[in-house]
């Protein structure tokens, strides 16, 4: 999540503050800041002693909201644009 948020431009710092960043400058939705707080929140909960458990549940369902995180901020605009070109010609 971190890596995404520098390569889209955020400087480095706070992951929290970089996606409050992205949201805010119309980056990403309110709805993909959500999915990746709840992301940055399991990962420290599961990075960092006294927090709480992480189940195996907990893990996979944390990688998928963070693939489809990068499906969205990656993957579909690569496909939206190659579909631009292409009813361009």
């Amino acid at each position: 999540m971190q890596s995404a948020a520098l390569d889209k431009g955020m400087k480095p710092g706070n992951l929290g503050d970089q996606m409050a960043a992205l949201h805010s400058g119309g980056r990403i939705t309110v709805e993909l800041k959500e999915w990746a707080d709840v992301v940055r929140w399991v990962g420290n909960d599961a990075a960092h002693p006294g927090g709480d458990a992480v189940t195996r549940e907990d893990a996979e369902d944390i990688l998928r909201l963070a693939e489809q995180f990068l499906h969205v901020l990656y993957v579909a605009p690569s496909i939206a644009k190659a579909l631009r070109a292409k009813k361009k010609k």
